[in-house]
């Protein structure tokens, strides 16, 4: 009876350090490790750091942990195919800046030669505008060498009372082109307040 007693004892004593030593493994190593893995995690996540990512870098860096994850040989196609793709857009986006550069050149040139035809069109514009000027002129100059001849042949006290309705410059003007004599005996024939207007501005002219 004493024989079973102290074997039971024995046995409370090992189920008693069992736990106790279970216990100790839970307290001491298992509950720090997983507190200093939460605040590792914490940190490293304000600090802007990917740990999933950075987990992968580290695995495919170990060969065998690597072949197990796969992450080498995903990570690198991945990778590739991101390279690929961004060379392609590349080139895309080159292309598009050529084509716009020629057309930018194409307009400049189309505006260059838009800018030479309007400088010859508005030089032959000012040359038809001094023709027609020219021309207006002397069809003045002839018609009013007519009226001239015209009066010339008619007598000083018609012409007096004709220019004498007419504005002062056309009267001068009729005026300039009598001579010397027809033009004072028209004169004598005028008002002297009128013959003296047609005066002053002939001696002006």
């Amino acid at each position: 009876m004493a024989r079973k007693k102290k074997r039971k004892n024995s046995a409370d004593i090992e189920e008693k350090n069992g736990y106790t030593l279970f216990q100790w493994l839970l307290f001491i190593v298992v509950i720090p490790l997983l507190f200093a893995l939460t605040i590792g995690l914490v940190v490293m996540t304000i600090a802007g750091v990917n740990v999933f990512e950075k987990t992968k870098e580290v695995a495919a860096n170990i060969p065998y942990v690597a072949e197990w994850t796969g992450a080498t040989k995903q990570d690198g196609k991945a990778d590739g195919e991101k390279v690929v793709e961004l060379q392609a857009e590349i080139k895309n986006k080159q292309a598009e800046i050529d084509q716009l550069s020629g057309d930018l050149e194409s307009s400049k040139a189309e505006i260059e030669e838009l800018l030479t035809e309007q400088d010859r069109l508005n030089a032959q514009l000012k040359q038809l505008q001094e023709q027609q000027k020219e021309a207006a002129e002397t069809k003045e100059t002839n018609t009013t060498s007519n009226v001239a001849q015209t009066y010339e042949s008619m007598d000083e006290e018609s012409i007096a009372g004709i220019i004498i309705n007419l504005t002062n410059n056309e009267a001068v003007a009729i005026l300039q082109e009598l001579s010397t004599e027809k033009q004072a005996a028209v004169f004598e024939n005028l008002e002297a307040k009128k013959a003296a207007e047609y005066t002053k501005i002939l001696s002006n002219e």
